[in-house]
């Protein structure tokens, strides 16, 4: 009986890890083949399709850079990326707290209101947010791109922070308290230390969703030097669609900063995304 026992167990094993190895596969391998092509030149990428670069052409990404007028849109999605975020995370710490926290009117009803945001798709609300834009005079400006992604970030960002800060036990804040601290300041003091994870996870998620996106790009921007990285990669395909090595070198400078933001972070982002399993 123990050997049967056994032998079913290294066998679960065996098919867990094949699994994982099959699913690890899957996922590293498209990065790996992305970035294996971008080395190539032109005439071997066709004949030398998923082997590895026989010489390797660095000089790919410097064309790519220079042709996709990279360095520009690299400033511009970076300016969106931080002004947009340091307009979230505040205010989506202080809803989720007030919503996860406090008691008043219509708490429910505000929070179910919110989590309507999450159920409507981003491309039904294309042409509200044109219509809305154009009113306001937003349309081809930074301000435009920033405060309608930040708007589109407040609801996930909500129902995210509330379940971290429910699973937060009271009685730290209750203590802050007690020795003279208000609620504001055991929220900057204890509470959002404890948070950290949380944000950190807000902070990836979030920043992955601005970095990518295009469809509120093409909506709202129509200058080439506002383009954000996501819209010039389309002009930059349109022109160069048959240069693959210099496309995929294009899309691996796009990627990589996501993928390295992403390594040096992702304890705090499983933490995060943990957050709210267990009840206090």
């Amino acid at each position: 009986l123990k050997q049967k026992l056994r032998a079913k167990r290294i066998c679960a094993a065996i098919a867990k890890g094949a699994f994982l190895l099959v699913l690890f596969l899957v996922t590293v391998y498209p990065v790996v083949w992305m970035i294996s092509g971008s080395l190539k030149g032109t005439q071997e990428f066709y004949t030398n399709l998923w082997g590895l670069p026989q010489e390797w052409k660095w000089e790919n990404y410097v064309d790519a850079w220079t042709r996709g007028e990279l360095g520009r849109k690299y400033l511009n999605s970076i300016l969106v990326l931080v002004v947009t975020l340091a307009i979230v995370i505040p205010v989506v710490c202080c809803a989720a707290y007030a919503i996860a926290r406090t008691n008043f009117r219509f708490k429910k009803g505000i929070y179910f209101y919110l989590l309507l945001g999450v159920c409507i798709p981003t491309g039904v609300l294309a042409i509200p947010i044109f219509s809305v834009a154009l009113k306001f005079g937003l349309v081809n400006t930074y301000w435009g791109m920033i405060l309608f992604g930040a708007a589109q970030c407040m609801a996930f960002g909500t129902f995210l922070l509330r379940s971290f800060f429910i699973s937060l036990p009271r009685g730290l804040e209750e203590a802050a308290m007690i020795d003279g601290c208000t609620r504001f300041q055991s929220f900057i003091h204890v509470i959002l230390p404890l948070a950290k994870p949380g944000i950190m996870t807000l902070v990836i998620y979030d920043g992955i969703t601005i970095w990518n996106e295009y469809l509120l790009a093409n909506v709202l921007l129509r200058d080439a030097e506002k383009m954000t990285l996501p819209l010039g990669m389309k002009a930059f395909m349109d022109k160069y669609v048959t240069d693959y090595p210099q496309l995929f070198a294009a899309l691996v400078i796009v990627t990589i900063p996501m993928l390295i933001i992403y390594f040096f972070a992702q304890k705090s982002f499983i933490e995060g995304m943990t957050a709210g399993s267990v009840k206090q």
